[in-house]
């Protein structure tokens, strides 16, 4: 073949394989190219396999079990060094290749190979192309070895491209599932330190709960215990007859009508005082009981608030003993059944908030009135409230909204139980909830002023939102923290007492249901706002 024939399908070879980043395709192309060029003789291209652990033919019908070539094997590291083109001739006759040419001579025995090309990059074999079975072997000319040098070396750059691409390639998708791995991590951590924020909170609500359940609970015990019995002592007179008719009937109709005469007002010790001296005096006066006995029954109109009545207090002074402790059984008796209504009622409105409170972990959207999910929540959190903070509410009517009202009841929690620990357990706690519009358009993104926002409000009857804040007389929040109390995991709680997740998740609440958040902070005055439109469906929680 002519130089120049030689030299067109060079350069035609180096702008196509140039592009190639696909070590494989490389080969092939080189290989298509040799076997063009050489069509006297067959080209065999070895090329590292992972699998196989070694050096192997890359087209699968030139593979055999002995063409397997380690990468520890002396021949290939050699190789590995060296800039040239071989033939077993080399080998045979060249001096200065004695210490490798067993090895050698081994190689171009197992491959019948007449040529070999190898493609080196930094001292390392990257792929070997050797030439077997030229007809009548005949010699390769200088122009054809020179032809293999030249495209030897078109051919490493483009096979060390590829290799380069191939392991940044590999980087990348490593490095892209470190990104996803880290990603899951971190998004896994921080939904397990959402989880410990809504369990410590939990946690606070249950010891809160659990104590208020407590008391009324006792009073119901206590008051079930006193009026069984009564309705022992009761029956008991009624079955051994130790009463007459008509006193029992009379004492039922009294005891019946102090049921409607009992009077509430507390006395303070000092009238307590003086009105059990008046009713001791009056109840000694008839003669039919001592001092010691009048005071016992005084003591008992008094606590049930029937010292009022005459035809109560003339009963107490003239009643033989089992007269009067038949008619204090059948008073009792009331009192215990009013104690257990009470405290009943109690523990419904306990149990009512919380199930309305529980909606916190429910995704369905619903129309509610926001008024009775703040209260809801007061009522939960009351065992912390009721001991030094004053709670005072400022609702007005508003409109239902459409919201997830568990999420909703989120946000009371985190701002309540930080108000509560702001101010120390000791302070005031206002709750103001207004229907308003608002005249500029804010990113719902950022918190805002809550000043500023309040200067934006007007009763005009578009753009309308329900805004829910609470304020605390707590100590305020130094400006400096000011901008980071938003901030993931910031906290100004001592270790252990707050992850810095509460103000987040509520911003993020916020931001779900397109409504505003507004902050502002001064000593004395803490006071955070939320917006909610009054036209919004918020998307599902996933």
């Amino acid at each position: 073949m002519r130089n120049s024939s030689l030299s067109l399908k060079r350069r035609q070879y180096q702008k196509s394989i140039i592009s190639l980043l696909n070590i494989e395709d490389a080969i092939a192309r080189v290989q298509e190219l040799i076997d063009e060029i050489f069509t006297d003789t067959r080209s065999i291209v070895l090329y590292w396999n992972d699998a196989a652990g070694a050096f192997i033919p890359v087209k699968p019908e030139d593979r055999d079990d002995n063409l397997k070539f380690r990468i520890f094997d002396d021949f290939m590291l050699w190789l590995g060094d060296q800039d040239r083109i071989f033939s077993k001739h080399d080998f045979l006759h060249g001096k200065k290749f004695a210490a490798v040419r067993e090895a050698a001579l081994e190689f171009f025995k197992t491959t019948g190979a007449e040529i070999i090309v190898p493609f080196n990059l930094n001292k390392s074999v990257l792929a070997l192309l050797y030439l077997v079975g030229r007809e009548g072997g005949k010699a390769y000319t200088k122009k054809e070895l020179r032809f293999l040098l030249e495209i030897r070396d078109i051919t490493t750059v483009s096979l060390s491209n590829a290799a380069l691409y191939e392991r940044l390639h590999a980087m990348l998708f490593h490095l892209e599932e470190k990104v996803k791995e880290r990603t899951s991590e971190l998004s896994n951590a921080q939904a397990q330190l959402i989880q410990q924020e809504k369990m410590a909170s939990l946690g606070v609500m249950v010891a809160g709960i659990a104590h208020e359940i407590n008391t009324p609970t006792s009073i119901v015990s206590g008051a079930t215990e006193n009026l069984n019995s009564n309705l022992q002592l009761i029956i008991g007179e009624i079955v051994a007859d130790r009463i007459p008719p008509e006193p029992m009937r009379y004492l039922l109709t009294e005891a019946q009508r102090a049921r409607e005469l009992k009077d509430t007002k507390l006395l303070s010790a000092t009238e307590k005082l003086r009105t059990v001296r008046e009713i001791v005096a009056q109840l000694t006066a008839a003669g039919s009981i001592d001092e010691t006995e009048a005071r016992a029954r005084a003591d008992f109109l008094i606590d049930l608030g029937l010292y009022h009545d005459e035809g109560l207090i003339r009963l107490t002074a003239n009643a033989a003993e089992q007269e009067f402790v038949i008619f204090r059984a059948l008073v009792n008796i009331d009192k215990n059944l009013r104690n257990m209504r009470f405290a009943l009622s109690s523990i419904l409105s306990i149990v009512k908030a919380l199930k309305h409170y529980s909606h916190r972990d429910q995704a369905e959207a619903e129309n509610i009135d926001v008024s009775e999910g703040v209260e809801n929540t007061v009522m939960v959190f009351q065992n912390q409230l009721k001991h030094g903070v004053q709670v005072n509410r400022h609702y007005e009517s508003v409109s239902k909204i459409t919201c997830n009202p568990g999420e909703l009841n989120q946000i009371y929690s985190n701002l309540l139980v930080n108000s509560v620990h702001a101010m120390k357990g000791k302070g005031a706690i206002d709750i103001f909830i207004r229907e308003r519009s608002l005249d500029a358009v804010l990113d719902p993104k950022n918190v805002h002023d809550d000043k500023k926002l309040e200067s934006l409000l007007s009763d005009k009857p578009t753009n309308r939102y329900v805004l829910i804040t609470l304020q605390d007389s707590g100590p305020g929040i130094p400006e400096a923290l000011q901008m980071k109390i938003f901030d993931p995991f910031f906290t100004t709680k001592a270790p252990g007492e707050g992850t810095g997740l509460g103000l987040g998740i509520i911003r993020n609440v916020v931001l779900k249901h397109n409504g505003l958040l507004a902050f502002s902070s001064e000593p004395g005055c803490t006071r955070f706002t939320i917006a909610l439109p009054v036209e919004h469906a918020p998307a599902p929680q996933t």
